[in-house]
């Protein structure tokens, strides 16, 4: 039996592979089907071999999907190391996807994948740390690269200022126009907060704090209103149909230390 793809197919199992996986609400939230469809749509993807026949659940809630090893590095053009989700990173995961998803829809140009970064920076020598991976880099509508960082939970004040430092410098590095803390509640945007005093900030990359789930309630009422319209637009050079992005670089969150 010949399996069709269509380029939204296509699309849709590239951003999979570029995520890692997601559960499969975040997958028919990324089509814009019912739940439903969206089990029917994955099981042709299954019946190809592109995805995993697992079904794991490592929190409550629906399964997972992921592509195969072989199925990933056919998307992506490049070796990956095997991958399954588990209970630790979960959360994380969803929420990075869902961010995306927000700022960028389906448009596969503009998002820059931790698992992107990650290859870029490739094996790190015995004894010499890895620099700084973004959770994810994305264009603007505008033009501007700014990276992305996704807090769940508060770190301690030691291990903040750490991090803050090493995601900012490496942001300067790739010539971003600003890094984006997007923060699950008060407390983890406070441990940001305080982390990021004494950097210099006048110079070099911006650094903003987003309330992560005040962001996403805002961009999923904003797709879900009527004066939304999506489409899907052809991008040269690949069979691929995207979807018009549902935000822009509206990024209203404050700056550090206002």
């Amino acid at each position: 039996m010949t399996i069709r793809f269509s380029p939204r197919d296509m699309v849709g199992l590239t951003i999979l592979a570029e995520m890692y996986g997601a559960p499969m609400d975040v997958v028919a939230e990324m089509l814009g089907v019912s739940l439903n469809r969206a089990y029917r749509i994955t099981a042709k993807w299954q019946a190809a071999q592109m995805i995993s026949s697992r079904r794991m659940r490592p929190v409550p809630g629906p399964s997972w999907i992921f592509p195969t090893k072989a199925a990933a590095e056919a998307l992506l053009g490049r070796p990956v190391r095997y991958w399954v989700p588990t209970p630790k990173m979960a959360a994380h995961v969803i929420a990075v996807f869902r961010l995306r998803l927000a700022l960028t829809g389906m448009d596969l140009d503009r998002w820059i994948s931790e698992r992107a970064l990650r290859a870029q920076v490739g094996m790190v020598a015995a004894g010499q740390a890895r620099p700084h991976i973004h959770d994810g880099r994305y264009l603007t509508s505008g033009g501007d690269l700014w990276a992305v960082e996704v807090e769940l939970t508060a770190k301690s004040i030691a291990a903040a200022r750490t991090a803050v430092r090493q995601a900012r410098h490496v942001a300067q590095q790739a010539d971003c126009a600003g890094l984006t803390y997007y923060c699950r509640g008060d407390a983890v945007k406070n441990v940001i907060r305080e982390a990021a005093k004494g950097l210099d900030l006048s110079t070099g990359p911006k650094l903003r704090l987003m309330d992560l789930d005040e962001f996403l309630a805002a961009k999923q009422a904003e797709s879900a209103s009527p004066a939304a319209r999506p489409g899907l637009r052809v991008i040269a050079g690949g069979a691929a149909d995207h979807d018009t992005p549902r935000g822009t670089n509206r990024d209203n969150g404050k700056a550090v230390g206002s």
